[in-house]
């Protein structure tokens, strides 16, 4: 870092984006110009600069008071569009499967059905059966369970359907009244708990990820082996999975202050 050539215009700007940023209100020429340390007819240059550009606007023609602008916002949103969330989790899932020594899944709903979209094995001991692209019912897997359970319930209840609601072993939840009350519970503790419900070998924890505008788009969970399940390492994988499913909702937007906030149903 010692050796890099830095541009004192460009380090400004960058400094006065992250200043606008933490300073949660918007801000007088003279108050940035304090904050940074600069002449104040170099603080006017560069706020009209980024006026001009849309990366500030004027908050208060009265006060003189500006804020961030749009162009950061969409600046943003084209960053998070490139990533995308599957290459925003890898890490994540990558740390879970170091740490838990199990699975690591990710998966989105589409048509009713949890799609694994990623997963992280190389130090998983016993590694789960669900392969990329297949579909699970979101009412038995730990992973659809944590996204099924931020939904609100009129959209739980579409996914159920009105028919016969499948099962996948005997310890699945197979009425409307079981799977809405498992949802509830969910959204109390802040993670779903497959306890072989999907495969009667395999005891799974999971939590919702969200977006920008604090919608849920995706599920982060750890598959194990049920008979080395122990209170001490269920409560281990629950912090990480949640840590994991906070950290990869802060990088898409997300300004909720919990995993499952109550919703309008």
């Amino acid at each position: 870092m010692d050796n890099i050539r830095m541009n004192k215009s460009a380090e400004r700007v960058a400094d006065l984006l992250v200043l606008f940023a933490k300073s949660g209100a918007p801000l007088t020429l003279n108050e940035i110009c304090k904050q940074m340390n600069m002449p104040k007819s170099s603080g006017f240059e560069l706020v009209q600069t980024l006026l001009h550009k849309g990366f500030i606007e004027m908050d208060d023609v009265r006060l003189k008071t500006y804020r961030l602008g749009i162009a950061v916002f969409e600046t943003g949103m084209a960053y998070l569009s490139n990533m995308g969330v599957p290459h925003m989790a890898r890490p994540l899932l990558q740390e879970l499967n170091r740490q838990t020594g199990s699975t690591a899944f990710l998966g989105i709903e589409d048509k009713g059905r949890i799609v694994y979209l990623d997963k992280a094995e190389s130090y998983s001991v016993m590694r789960p059966t669900a392969k990329l692209g297949s579909r699970r019912y979101m009412h038995t897997t730990g992973l659809g369970k944590a996204l099924l359970a931020a939904l609100p319930t009129s959209k739980v209840l579409e996914i159920l359907g009105e028919g016969e609601i499948p099962s996948r072993t005997s310890y699945s939840k197979v009425t409307v009244p079981d799977i809405l009350q498992d949802m509830q519970e969910i959204r109390e503790r802040g993670y779903s708990i497959d306890d072989r419900e999907d495969h009667l070998e395999m005891y799974c924890i999971g939590s919702a990820v969200y977006d920008q505008w604090d919608e849920p788009v995706a599920a982060i969970s750890v598959a194990s082996m049920y008979s080395g399940m122990t209170p001490e390492r269920e409560a281990s994988i629950v912090k990480l999975v949640k840590e994991a499913a906070w950290k990869l909702s802060g990088q898409l937007g997300y300004s909720g202050d919990r995993l499952y906030p109550q919703r309008q149903e």
